[in-house]
């Protein structure tokens, strides 16, 4: 695996070699995670970003490392990204487009994500004391 930049935005390419992951798998795992979706340039080429590299690298440890099946996979990052009303939201809901926002703007979206992290924090803290 190599070093990956700091960017906001990561190639498919870029990722594969990152993780080790094929690009042809991590097309397909997309279609079976629905919390890795990636953005989509106007050209309409993938866009990754840090989190989605994340969620590759855990579930390429679930599949390989710890030999679940798609489905235990799938469940087991169902059941990590808590339960509160911001974790039911799409992944792809919590980005922020900085490119379309003025500066007011851009802070607003980061203290909303701010408060959306605190809310996924509290859920699982909450579910680890049950």
């Amino acid at each position: 695996m190599s070093d990956l930049p700091e960017k906001l935005y990561y190639s498919i390419r870029e990722v594969a070699e990152h993780t080790g992951v094929e690009a042809h798998v991590l097309r397909y795992w997309e279609s079976e995670f629905p919390t890795l979706k990636p953005k989509r340039s106007r050209s309409g080429s993938r866009t990754y970003r840090r989190r989605d590299i994340d969620e590759i690298l855990v579930i390429k440890r679930l599949l390989h490392d710890d030999g679940y099946r798609i489905e235990g996979a799938r469940k087991m990052l169902r059941n990590s990204h808590g339960r509160g009303p911001a974790a039911k939201r799409d992944a792809s809901q919590l980005a922020i487009d900085f490119q379309t926002l003025d500066s007011s703007e851009q802070l607003k979206a980061v203290r909303r994500e701010l408060r959306d992290i605190q809310v996924l924090l509290r859920g699982m803290r909450n579910d680890a004391g049950d």
